[in-house]
């Protein structure tokens, strides 16, 4: 089917060629087995710098001047070729449609399609992330002119009136190289004198497929599609088609313009359907072989009302212009076709299949060569056309692959390696698919590649070949059916196996030059000029990474490879991975010594280091809890759903689920956490006060006086849940065990722990607990092993198990030890783990302050909002009062349970009842500062204190718990709530109980 059935589009502009043209070997100067250069009959010494290779060439006889004409001066050399410089760059330039065609003999001009652009890309560069990939002409061997292959990565079709950043009307990747199909000498019947006459007189077909089903395939709707644009994406719904053709043509060289310059070629080409069963790279039909120089093929299809031919450099033009039109169309101009009479397509009877008029094909530039014209009489056997000036005869059978230009590894004789390459071949009869029985394959040169033919899975007409290299050089395979031939195109690359054995440490600067690099900078000098010289040291080992993966075998097939000729063997590109890791290695490696656990060397500075911890675990604390209160419960969360704002699947994963049981979500493992953090600061206070010292407060910090006093990289401060949060909150709880840049949390416990190992006479030997038990918030492993504990330290064995006990909860010891996944570390980084597996960022807290604060304060944002001020006063109000409250416990001495303790339990409430609700009602209270809500303030150092003696202190905070509920019912229960102003109330009560000793201190 192809481009032989409807609908197609006809398009027509210029390519731009930028070949590189000493690699020709019109002297002799390559062995190409070898990718040696010779200067003079010898190998060139490498010593010496390529541009002294470079001038020999620019020297050497036959040399021509700028007309192309022989000239002893002349500007031209032909060892050089005319385009010494080329970095084999090839582009369309202004493609456009001129027209589309919908059904036999009506070709629309009119289409509102017709003026759009066709581009033709390069692959992109997954490592220079660039725009404006230029495709890549490349010769399989230089030294013919019908080797060429084009890697290109993508086209386009843009509107007419696109700009560079207007979306494509479609865009397609480009799954394989291209190569060159048919290719004619004499296209253009007038030829001058200029030694390139016969490059301008040559035409080169090419043909590429698009898949529909690829993921790049992309058609755009636009505002008012053209019919030709909807005929084609309604043909491409069709079950036997595959995607796109795009046949296109190049011819009419223009001259260069000068040494080292690029050159244009007239483009005109056509796109048609790809259909099932049809190759990607070879145009389909019954083929038609000219019997006469200058003429081209032709392929027909025999339909059931009409022939279709195609038949786009089948007939040669008339004349050539001296110059190029102009600058804006850079090719010369071309007189018409050469009149061949009228075109009879005949039988093998003789019977006369279809009449082409003359006119007709004649009318090029309309139809591009491709023609419909009604079927006269059925055409059951080979075909035959011809004219009183013209014949061509039909191959009965076709033999192709996509695969038409290779290039093979030769065999690492060392390792008794080869390395085969198996191609896919179609062979047709007359047009359709049909196997041959005697279908063969044979290498021109059998010393230097093996052929093995096989069937294949695909059925009827489909044959595997393995191809594989023995002898390095450029060699040609025919493919045989009966008397009809086809060829591919083969290079075997060099023998540099020996190579393969050095090892990376001797594969410095000289020898990557030596062996690889002098090669190419002598050969293709584009890139000293260009870009940067390969002789240049400093440079190489500049981009030593980017060389490797432009020269990586991967990435063999892509537009940007290098080299563009692909002439580079495996064991040779492997010496570019050889050269980076030579450099590595090189590199200088100096670790700084990690700090590690700081020594405690006494008493006092064991004490200092305690209550640092207190502060630490305490900031930690209200850091957990900011953020756990930031974000709704279950019910604020359902309405977030209701409203459109959450799916049900993040309100499980904020919230937990509807039956509030084990699963709380984000918010519930973030209230967890901070729960064991209360215990870990009572931990560290126990140890403490086992050594005789009273109970330490603490104070959280933030910002840099939390950088100077923690002396941690990882910042503090009170911020909303977010992802950004979340990993701030796995690097605190960083294992010791495993390494991290500079100080960790985990060192803290190691130095304590070592302190409190090897320093003597700590605690005191006289029986009697000095800290306070406690049996909430413990894990359940915890429970499991040791149901009894309630973190209470007496002695050097005690104290060591408590700092065990925070730091296996904390960091979870080893990550194969049981206490591991129910670590704060890995519980946090599961949550990570479901947060960026989200397929969209969800982040669930409300839009409260960072380090929110009632006065000015460093690294603190001040709330301006008096609502937010009034709750702010209260809330830390209250926060003074639990403390004091846990301070006026702890200053009795007490023998006993924590959980038996008014006093105690009384900052338990206070936290949980007046500062948790306190915190969710500032969440959601305007800042006064645009965008933000105003949340609980960083807590200022405790003013107040205590004295020793139990009944005056009690009175004093049944005072301030007096006083707060004045303070609350002033700001409204409407903001602060019922229960929390009623619990302020009762401890009022509670304590003057407490301070009249109407009430035991133990509950």
């Amino acid at each position: 089917m192809s481009i032989l059935y409807f609908p197609r589009l006809f398009f027509r502009g210029f390519a731009r060629a930028n070949v590189p043209t000493a690699n020709r070997n019109t002297h002799g100067q390559i062995d190409i087995a070898t990718n040696t250069v010779f200067m003079e009959g010898a190998p060139f010494d490498l010593r010496r710098p390529p541009s002294e290779f470079h001038e020999h060439l620019k020297q050497l006889a036959p040399r021509y001047d700028a007309e192309g004409r022989a000239a002893s001066g002349g500007i031209f050399s032909e060892a050089a070729g005319y385009n010494f410089g080329g970095n084999n760059h090839f582009s369309w330039e202004n493609v456009r449609i001129t027209g589309v065609q919908l059904r036999e003999g009506d070709l629309d001009t009119s289409d509102s399609l017709v003026g759009a652009q066709l581009a033709l890309w390069g692959n992109y560069n997954e490592y220079l992330r660039t725009t404006f990939n230029r495709a890549r002409w490349v010769d399989n061997n230089p030294s013919r002119a019908d080797t060429t292959l084009i890697y290109a990565g993508q086209v386009t079709l843009s509107d007419k009136h696109a700009s560079p950043h207007t979306p494509a009307l479609l865009t397609a990747s480009i799954p394989r190289a291209h190569s060159v199909r048919w290719v004619g000498t004499g296209h253009v019947v007038e030829r001058n004198d200029h030694f390139l006459a016969e490059e301008f007189t040559r035409s080169r077909l090419f043909q590429f497929s698009v898949s529909k089903n690829d993921t790049q395939f992309l058609p755009t709707s636009q505002a008012s599609p053209s019919p030709g644009l909807e005929a084609v994406l309604q043909a491409l719904e069709g079950d036997e088609v595959q995607g796109l053709t795009v046949q296109y043509a190049l011819f009419n060289m223009s001259t260069p313009r000068g040494a080292d310059s690029p050159v244009f070629y007239d483009l005109i080409g056509t796109v048609g359907l790809w259909c099932r069963h049809e190759l990607e790279t070879y145009p389909t039909g019954r083929l038609l072989v000219p019997r006469q120089p200058g003429l081209g093929p032709v392929v027909v299809r025999v339909q059931s009302d009409r022939v279709s031919l195609n038949m786009p450099t089948a007939v040669p033009f008339t004349t050539r212009s001296a110059q190029p039109v102009s600058d804006q169309h850079p090719t010369h101009a071309l007189g018409g076709k050469l009149p061949l009479g009228d075109l009879a397509l005949l039988n093998q009877s003789g019977a006369l299949v279809a009449r082409i008029p003359e006119k007709l094909y004649l009318d090029f530039w309309r139809h591009h060569g491709v023609l419909d014209v009604p079927l006269l009489n059925s055409a059951t056997d080979s075909l035959l056309l011809t004219s009183e000036h013209a014949q061509w005869r039909e191959a009965d059978w076709v033999v192709q692959s996509d695969s038409n230009h290779l290039f093979l590894e030769a065999p690492n004789k060392r390792k008794d390696q080869v390395f085969p390459e198996t191609i896919t071949v179609q062979s047709r009869l007359r047009g359709e698919l049909a196997s041959h029985s005697a279908l063969a394959v044979q290498a021109e040169d059998s010393g230097m590649l093996t052929a093995h033919l096989t069937s294949s899975a695909l059925g009827a007409g489909y044959a595997q070949v393995t191809l594989t290299g023995q002898r390095p050089g450029a060699t040609r395979v025919a493919l045989s059916a009966g008397e009809d031939s086809q060829s591919i195109g083969v290079r075997v690359l060099p023998d540099d196996w020996h190579l393969d054995e050095v090892p990376a440490e001797q594969v410095d600067y000289a020898f990557l030059y030596q062996h690889v690099m002098s090669y190419y900078e002598l050969v293709y000098p584009f890139m000293s000029n260009k870009v940067f010289s390969l002789a240049d040291r400093c440079k190489c080992e500049t981009y030593s990474r980017l060389m490797w993966q432009m020269c990586d075998p991967l990435n063999r097939d892509k537009s940007y490879y290098m080299p563009s000729t692909r002439e580079l063997s495996l064991p040779k590109s492997k010496l570019f991975l050889k050269y980076l890791t030579h450099l590595e290695a090189a590199s200088r490696t100096s670790l700084p010594e990690p700090p590690g656990p700081q020594p405690i060397s006494s008493r006092a500075h064991l004490v200092k280091e305690l209550k640092r911890a207190i502060d630490l675990e305490l900031s930690l604390l209200f850091q957990y809890l900011y953020a756990a209160y930031s974000i709704p419960n279950y019910e604020q969360g359902l309405k977030q759903v209701q409203a459109g704002r959450w799916q049900m699947a993040e309100l499980e994963l904020a919230c937990g689920t509807e039956d509030r049981r084990r699963n709380s979500g984000v918010r519930g493992t973030l209230l967890e956490i901070a729960h064991e953090e209360m215990i870990h600061y009572l931990v560290m206070n126990n140890v403490l006060m086992a050594l005789g010292e009273p109970f330490h407060a603490g104070t959280p910090m933030v910002g840099a006086q939390a950088r100077l006093h923690f002396g941690l990289d990882t910042e503090f401060s009170f911020e909303p849940f977010s992802e950004h949060v979340l990993a701030r909150f796995v690097r605190f709880e960083w294992p010791g065990h495993i390494p991290v840049p500079g100080k960790s949390i985990a060192d803290f416990y190691s130095s304590i722990r070592q302190a409190l190992r090897e320093l003597p006479d700590l605690f005191d030997t006289r029986p009697g607990k000095r800290g306070g038990e406690h049996h909430l918030f413990l894990n359940e492993l915890t429970n499991k092993l040791f149901p009894g504990y309630q973190l209470e330290v007496f002695d050097r064995d005690s104290a060591l198990f408590s700092i065990d006990y925070v730091t296996e909860q904390g960091e979870g010891v080893a990550v194969d030890a049981p206490s591991f996944e129910s670590s704060h570390f890995q519980r946090l980084r599961r949550m990570a783990t479901r947060f960026s597996a989200q397929k969209k960022p969800f982040e669930p807290a409300v839009p409260a302050l960072r380090n929110p604060a009632l006065e000015p304060r460093d690294d603190c944002v001040q709330v301006v909002n008096e609502d937010a001020r009034s709750l702010m006063g209260l809330y830390q109000g209250c926060h003074e009062l639990m403390v004091l409250l846990m301070a006026h416990h702890f200053a009795q001495r007490p023998l006993g349970s924590l959980r038996r303790s008014r006093l105690m339990n009384a900052s338990i409430d206070i936290m949980t009842g007046l500062l948790r609700p306190l915190s969710i009602t500032l969440m959601n209270t305007p800042s006064g500062l645009p965008g933000r809500n105003a949340g609980p303030p960083v807590p200022e150092p405790v003013k107040g204190q205590v004295g020793g003696d139990y009944a005056s202190g009690c009175q004093m905070l049944a005072q301030k718990c007096l006083t707060l509920a004045q303070v609350a019912r002033g700001i409204g229960a409407d903001l602060v709530g019922v229960a929390p102003i009623e619990m302020l109330e009762f401890f009022n009560r509670q304590l003057t109980d407490l301070a009249q000793g109407n009430i035991p201190r133990e509950a």
